[in-house]
């Protein structure tokens, strides 16, 4: 029985059912340089997202969108021709992320039972979201 309930609440064995960390976000499958351009940015980008998850998971939803900032940003060093449609897709991808984020922080900060302390959090998100769109 009591077996029965550690199975139930144990959040360890569907979280690392759910998160793989030791994946990458974002892969390069098909680059016209085989993806040597950009290694060390997708890199960067990559562990950007794998601190914005771990921080979300956690409830640190500034500090997650402080980490999607960052690989956004990152995006910015892509200057060569060939990784421009690269660098817009690792763009559009990190905006989504966010988009998830800011929906889901506008859920806990509006209706019946909202919280007060994720409002910060929206506010970042939305100015954030602004940040990419007029960057997009």
């Amino acid at each position: 029985m009591n077996e029965k309930m550690s199975k139930i609440f144990s959040l360890s064995i569907s979280e690392s059912k759910y998160f793989n960390d030791k994946q990458d976000k974002i892969e390069i499958v098909g680059c016209p340089r085989g993806g040597k351009d950009c290694v060390v940015h997708l890199s960067a980008i990559n562990k950007s997202f794998l601190a914005s998850s771990r921080t979300m998971r956690n409830k640190e939803y500034a500090r997650s969108i402080e980490a999607l900032k960052d690989a956004f940003y990152k995006t910015d060093e892509l200057q060569d021709s060939s990784c421009l449609k690269c660098a817009e897709l690792f763009r559009s991808t990190i905006t989504q992320s966010l988009e998830n984020i800011h929906v889901d922080l506008q859920k806990m900060t509006g209706g019946l039972f909202f919280r007060k302390r994720y409002q910060y959090s929206y506010a970042l998100a939305t100015t954030a979201l602004e940040e990419f769109k007029k960057k997009i």
